[in-house]
């Protein structure tokens, strides 16, 4: 009888400690979880950000008062800025989009295969904005140039190479750590997840 109820008390303390440790486990997946759900929520607020650009834009035109000469400049600027602006639009919208999917009550390898397509996306995308941005500017600057005087003086190359060296500087700071970086550690932070989860 003794032996009997000893095997009882073993079964209901072995029965406890199964729970407490899931009970554990599950702590421990929602305080790791928290971290990637946080960065999450910044990219996405980054993307948000990105779609209400058109009216920053026109606000910023607003409250500088830029004036738009209606003469050729004009129309062969329109034509290099707003494809390039349309396009961009477009893949700022996908983007966002695609961070909309990524559900952390989904299973974890769901998570990481969407956050993978997230981050090829974002890759390809910038690297083709980037090739596409002088003609934006480009662009943007004949809309609001009244006529085009070409001289090649210290002075009128200045401002050009501080342009290209920001754009320069711009797409090594995108890649190396707005992209790259952040991914890493939003692939990182999934990982210690799968981990504990594999346990």
């Amino acid at each position: 009888m003794e032996l009997l109820q000893l095997e009882n008390i073993w079964k209901e303390f072995d029965k406890k400690i199964t729970d407490n440790t899931l009970i554990n486990k599950e702590i421990l997946r929602r305080m790791l979880i928290s971290k990637p759900e946080r960065r999450l929520n910044w990219i996405k607020v980054k993307a948000g950000f990105n779609i209400l650009s058109p009216v920053i834009f026109i606000t910023l035109i607003l409250i500088l008062d830029v004036r738009f000469h209606f003469k050729t400049n004009f129309y062969i600027g329109l034509t290099l800025f707003l494809p390039v602006y349309l396009i961009t639009y477009i893949w700022d919208i996908k983007y966002f989009t695609l961070i909309r999917k990524i559900d952390f009550t989904m299973p974890v390898l769901s998570i990481k295969k969407l956050i993978a397509e997230l981050e090829k996306y974002k890759i390809k995308t910038t690297r083709i904005k980037y090739f596409l941005m002088p003609f934006a500017m480009i662009g943007f600057f004949l809309m609001i140039i009244q006529k085009i005087t070409f001289r090649f003086d210290f002075v009128s190359i200045i401002p050009l190479l501080l342009i290209i060296l920001v754009f320069i500087f711009s797409f090594y700071f995108t890649f190396k750590y707005s992209i790259y970086g952040l991914f890493k550690k939003l692939n990182n932070e999934i990982d210690e997840i799968l981990i504990l989860e594999k346990e």
